[in-house]
């Protein structure tokens, strides 16, 4: 395993500035990413008070329940409960871990805990949270593997317009079983194949919710590693983070309101605006039957029009401290909750919620806290041995792929290899078989005889036919060089699937098949580079 970085230009405009503007992070967050910003914030976290044994029982018991804690993972927890600092990322639930974007953030929250603990000289411990109250689940219900040279989705089937929270929607573990099984013929029989299904199914034992079964396959893949998990729709958690909930519904106006304001000025600043927050947001949502139902203030009230529900801030809040299961938080209040939860030191997050946690720092400020410090999320591209085989046959490199150089090289390859005598007979056949229908149109219309309509229609008939002659001879000769073309095809598949970055589409078990079971731990052992770094990963 060979890592190579890769200099690649930011993802979009806030990448770009905040990479690269000393001002947009002094104009929408807290703290820079330098030594004396860490520092800064680290003194805050000291001066504030966490429930530091509550929040380790809460994980300790929940990654007990989902696959048993290692030693590594005990360390870190007795160390949270001492007084670490964390460094903290997330995503929501997937099978097989979801896209290589969920492993790749939790090796980013590795690394930099690790980076930082060095840097810093004091204990960093890396945090995963788990965004178990997101309800899409046709997000999640898929895997992704390559067949006949291009990304094909195999989808585990959900109820039809099923809206109800990752954490409590329940699945068949003989029809996912099944599924597990249908991935793996996809991605075909290796020496390490028998031993993955195994892991696969010893995780899925006892897991039959879909943030359950995510949380046991992480767990075990980053045991070595001690990545702690946490759940956001976890039952116990939300009982920790009442008194929260109930001061995010008493100063939800505040919150809506300095949000909006923010997300204007990063419009005229140029940049999009990624929320289209409304100073009418109560950035909530209730919770019914494992249902959520976004929350609006209306005339003084926080109402779902659509499923019926209204409260007046009183009720809301006092439901808040008596029944905190009923309350989810959103994209805004999210992350805002998981700061009084956690002692953040830094936030891990890909180019999509940098975007939205430029707009966060009001909300962070209703609440009397400070934004921790937020870095970009590194990112891997894995070169398997039939990639780099494929690289060398037709000249092009990882960073050609990626800038999509294959497909105008393809194109180029099609036209050199492609039969251009025959094309140009073709050609000089339809030219003069044209100008002869012209004289006779022209010679017939000078006695009287107005058959150019008739003339011209057959012109039509041949040009037909002349098309269809020469796509027989371009399938022909597609035909003939097959191979060298579906070359072009499988290095896109590989590399930039639909156009995109390979960590969103596939399972990190597609390589893992290949590569072996401890494809993670030297990953996580050899990674380092800093926040926002692309990597090349042969392996």
């Amino acid at each position: 395993m060979e890592f190579e970085r890769l200099d690649i230009r930011p993802a979009g405009k806030v990448m770009d500035a905040y990479l690269n503007n000393p001002d947009f992070i002094h104009t929408y967050f807290d703290y820079p990413t330098d030594r004396a910003g860490y520092l800064s914030r680290l003194e805050e976290l000291q001066n504030r008070s966490f429930d530091r044994a509550g929040l380790a029982s809460v994980i300790r018991r929940f990654m007990g329940n989902a696959a048993g804690l290692s030693g590594k993972s005990e360390a870190h927890l007795q160390e949270l409960e001492e007084g670490a600092q964390a460094v903290v990322g997330g995503q929501q639930a997937g099978l097989l871990t979801g896209p290589l974007y969920s492993v790749n953030k939790a090796l980013s929250v590795i690394v930099e805990a690790r980076r930082l603990r060095e840097k810093l000289g004091t204990p960093v411990v890396p945090v995963f949270w788990i965004a178990g109250e997101d309800h899409d689940l046709l997000e999640i219900n898929h895997v992704y593997s390559i067949s006949d040279e291009r990304p094909v989705k195999r989808q585990f089937p959900v109820p039809f317009g099923a809206k109800t929270m990752a954490s409590e929607t329940a699945f068949n573990p003989a029809d996912m079983e099944r599924f597990i099984r249908g991935v793996f013929r996809d991605y075909g029989e290796t020496a390490y194949t028998e031993s993955l299904i195994g892991t696969v199914l010893g995780c899925l034992e006892g897991n039959s919710t879909y943030t359950s079964f995510f949380a046991a396959l992480m767990t075990r893949l980053f045991s070595d590693e001690g990545l702690l998990l946490l759940d956001a729709a976890d039952p116990a958690l939300r009982q920790f983070e009442k008194p929260y909930f109930e001061n995010m519904v008493r100063r939800s106006a505040d919150i809506a309101a300095g949000v909006a304001e923010t997300e204007e000025r990063f419009g005229r600043d140029g940049f999009d605006t990624p929320l289209g927050a409304e100073e009418q947001d109560a950035h909530l949502f209730y919770v019914d039957t494992g249902e959520r139902f976004l929350l609006k203030r209306e005339e003084g009230r926080f109402v779902n029009k659509q499923a019926g529900f209204s409260f007046s801030e009183d009720e809301l809040a006092e439901l808040a401290l008596a029944h905190p299961e009923r309350f989810s938080n959103n994209v805004v209040t999210r992350p805002v909750m998981q700061d009084l939860v956690i002692p953040v030191l830094a936030f891990v997050g890909g180019p999509g919620e940098i975007a939205y946690w430029s707009l966060l720092r009001p909300a962070f400020r209703e609440m009397g806290i400070k934004m921790p410090v937020v870095v970009p999320r590194q990112s891997l591209t894995f070169i398997s041995r039939l990639t780099e085989n494929l690289l060398e046959e037709t000249g092009l490199s990882a960073g050609d792929v990626l800038a999509g150089m294959a497909q105008e090289k393809q194109r180029s390859y099609i036209e050199q290899v492609s039969d251009r005598d025959a094309s140009g007979r073709i050609d000089r056949m339809e030219e003069q078989l044209n100008a002869g229908y012209r004289e006779l149109a022209d010679s017939l219309e000078s006695r009287g005889r107005h058959v150019r309509e008739l003339v011209m229609k057959n012109i039509g008939f041949h040009e037909r036919q002349f098309n269809y002659l020469r796509e027989k001879i371009r399938e022909s000769v597609l035909l003939e060089h097959e191979t060298a073309i579906r070359r072009y095809d499988r290095l896109q598949a590989e590399l930039l699937p639909e156009g995109g970055f390979q960590e969103r589409k596939y399972s990190p078990f597609q390589y893992m098949n290949e590569y072996g079971p401890h494809f993670i731990s030297d990953l996580a052992a050899k990674m380092s580079g800093q926040p926002g770094d692309h990597h090349l990963v042969r392996l």
